[in-house]
């Protein structure tokens, strides 16, 4: 104790036990308070504008991000017309490729509030993560684009046997099935002669002398065609910065200008969730977040998570949320999700058996449907009418984890499946054609926190603990210099010169 070696003992009594007093005080204040410094300035990091580190693994992400794409081959489409027919598919791949996303047209709001932009997604082949043969690898599939003009048909007696008889009497299609190289129905595009005639026609044609067939504009005809580089596929995000609020970072506020998609009707339209790459941090809310969701362009709509455990990536825990079965219930079990319906008329809904959702209108008017890969979680009826399924919860589970505190994604796994509703359609060539929902394609989108990156994440994650030890340390000190001043209170610096108290004399 730095006190005076000259003074009174109480002197010395007073400046030991307030010292110490203090340092204990000085320790709690430290400890309540120094957690809520660090995020007042850590969270200043948390905004989507230039200058912070979360815009720039924003922008340059420092960790590699994989597509691994699965086709399905129809082994015995030859057979359709057998009785007791069943398609029986076969998974071939991954074909896997290393994805990169450019952001570009970045455009912030006045009050840097909002930033709009648009994103390239660049893919390379990655041999050596693939199975199978990239270049000469075929793949048997029914024809997408034949498919679309009978769906899109269907309600149209009038139209269907022109175009069917077009179709049949110029040879635009011949079989309804393609044997095609995998490379061509990923990214390179075929030639399709009926696709190439048909929006050729369409162009020619008075305005309204057909109805609306809509159909992919291009010449050739790939699930992935025309994505590779482009800026503008994906469409125009416009997200919150966290400039106004922490937990407004990332977080969907338009998608091409409007806040609804006219897609699907009330909540399954609106645009929320974040693209999955810039996440609201967690660390000034109490308890975990039941869901989070990810607003996924490819679907028109926003996919949610549901929270399910905790989970640890390089020694940092995180929270980890999955695809149950009501992201794709279509309203059959649980009644939030009817509005996944696109049928006109809502009594007649739901259209389809719960486990895979409707997505003709945001993909070109083709009759398809989004699921989880080889139909995880859906109806036995989709899995009844084929063969070749084999969901697997560890394989074909849909997971995101964050680190609750800093909002930094530690793992993800986004895969779905595409889907195709065959049947006959009033065309010709699909006479015979099963009525089923055909799997054409599955992929699976991956990135993994690196161990540099989780150093980094390590240290924002420690230093309000760091703060709260000094506080245990300071508080340690002072409880004991509170002992040692009791100790001297009573042991050394005790009373002296004190005049004794009167006592009373009897008074005789």
């Amino acid at each position: 104790m730095a006190c005076c070696s000259n003074c009174s003992p109480t002197a010395k009594r007073l400046c030991a036990l307030g010292s110490a007093i203090g340092v204990c005080v000085f320790a709690v204040g430290l400890g309540f308070l120094w957690p809520a410094l660090v995020w007042q300035i850590a969270k200043k990091e948390f905004v989507l504008v230039p200058g912070t580190e979360l815009y720039d693994n924003w922008y340059d992400p420092p960790v590699d991000m994989y597509l691994e794409l699965y086709l399905w081959n129809w082994t015995n489409a030859d057979d359709y017309r057998q009785e007791n027919y069943k398609p029986h598919l076969e998974q071939i791949g991954p074909y896997t490729f290393l994805e990169r996303h450019e952001r570009v047209n970045l455009e912030w709001s006045e009050d840097e509030e909002l930033l709009t932009f648009q994103q390239k997604r660049i893919w390379h082949y990655v041999p050596e993560k693939s199975v199978g043969d990239y270049e000469n690898d075929r793949v048997v599939t029914i024809s997408p684009v034949l498919l679309t003009v009978g769906y899109a048909l269907r309600n149209e007696p009038e139209f269907l046997p022109l175009i069917d008889g077009l179709i049949m009497l110029n040879g635009l299609a011949t079989s309804p099935f393609y044997n095609i190289l995998v490379r061509e129905m990923i990214f390179e595009g075929y030639d399709d002669f009926l696709l190439t005639s048909l929006l050729s026609l369409l162009e020619i044609l008075p305005p309204g002398s057909l109805p609306p067939i809509e159909l992919p504009p291009y010449t050739k005809f790939g699930w992935f065609y025309g994505r590779n580089d482009s800026e503008t596929y994906d469409g125009t995000f416009t997200v919150g910065t966290g400039k106004d609020h922490v937990q407004n970072t990332g977080v969907m506020r338009l998608w091409n200008g409007a806040n609804t998609t006219e897609y699907y009707r009330g909540r399954c339209g609106q645009v929320r969730g974040t693209t999955g790459e810039a996440w609201p941090p967690f660390g000034n809310l109490r308890g975990t977040p039941p869901n989070v969701s990810v607003f996924a362009p490819d679907v028109c709509s926003a996919v949610t998570l549901e929270y399910l455990d905790e989970v640890e990536r390089f020694g940092i825990k995180g929270l980890r949320w999955y695809g149950n079965d009501r992201v794709f219930d279509n309203g059959v079990h649980y009644e939030e999700t009817a509005c996944q319906c696109t049928a006109e008329d809502e009594a007649s809904c739901p259209v389809l058996d719960n486990g895979a959702m409707d997505v003709s209108r945001c993909n070109f008017g083709a009759p398809a449907t989004v699921s989880f890969p080889h139909f995880y979680l859906a109806n036995e009826s989709y899995l009844n009418a084929i063969t070749g399924m084999e969901p697997n919860e560890e394989e074909h589970r849909f997971v995101m984890e964050l680190e609750p505190y800093t909002g930094v994604p530690l793992n993800a796994k986004a895969q779905l499946q595409i889907n195709l509703q065959t049947r006959n359609y009033g065309i010709t060539l699909l006479n015979g054609i099963p009525d089923v929902m055909l799997p054409v394609l599955w992929f699976r989108q991956t990135a993994t926190i690196t161990e540099d990156l989780a150093d980094d994440i390590k240290l924002i994650i420690l230093l309000p603990d760091i703060g709260v030890y000094v506080a245990y340390g300071i508080g340690a000190i002072g409880l004991i210099g509170l002992v040692l001043a009791f100790y001297f209170s009573v042991t050394r610096w005790k009373l002296d010169n004190v005049p004794p108290i009167p006592t009373k004399v009897a008074i005789e």
